[in-house]
């Protein structure tokens, strides 16, 4: 098995959610922001679900994360580090608009799956942590695009890098990922089979 993580006093977070598709996530991402004195935001995905099948909604992190800049001054009264709300619209990102693998291309990557590979590979120690609160078909394009891209011992260590925590699989790339890099360190609570 993989040796534990060093402590890290600040981690890492990419998120994958089929956000606008029912309020929950909305909630999420509201917690997650008044949560992110503590974490680094590396990356907030919008993707497609198996409830959200043939579009993304960037357009609801966008509100939500104006909603948090409105607030921003009041919660810096009580702690420091809140991130500046103009550097996190910057991290909203979009991923494939139609459903699972069959809607990944990685000869022409969704603005996500870049995004997803440009934070792993930036030069930090601390692992990233890829919250998957819809479907995971962002991580298997990355994947993909590193496998294409990269040699095995580069492949290696990007997958190294990963911590991937799904809520349930929404799509048929969550399995995938998992049956195709074994090494990869996936903590997900399968709901159905693709």
């Amino acid at each position: 098995p993989p040796l534990p993580d060093a402590f890290a006093k600040r981690n890492r977070v990419f998120v994958l959610t089929d956000i606008g598709n029912e309020p929950d996530d909305q909630m999420s991402v509201v917690r997650l922001l008044l949560y992110s004195d503590e974490i680094d935001i590396e990356g907030l995905a919008a993707v497609t679900s198996a409830s959200l099948r043939d579009r993304t909604n960037p357009e609801t992190l966008r509100t939500l994360i104006r909603a948090y800049g409105a607030v921003r001054p009041n919660l810096l009264k009580h702690a420091p580090g809140w991130p500046d709300p103009g550097q996190l619209d910057r991290l909203v990102t979009t991923g494939p608009t139609g459903w699972g693998l069959t809607a990944i291309d990685p000869t022409a990557p969704s603005p996500a799956a870049q995004a997803l590979i440009q934070a792993v590979d930036k030069p930090d120690r601390r692992p990233l942590w890829v919250s998957i609160w819809g479907g995971a078909n962002v991580l298997a394009e990355a994947l993909q695009i590193v496998k294409r891209s990269r040699s095995a011992a580069a492949l290696d260590a990007f997958i190294a890098r990963l911590r991937v925590y799904a809520i349930s699989d929404q799509d048929d790339a969550g399995p995938w990922i998992r049956r195709s890099f074994a090494a990869l360190q996936y903590v997900v609570s399968p709901s159905a089979s693709y």
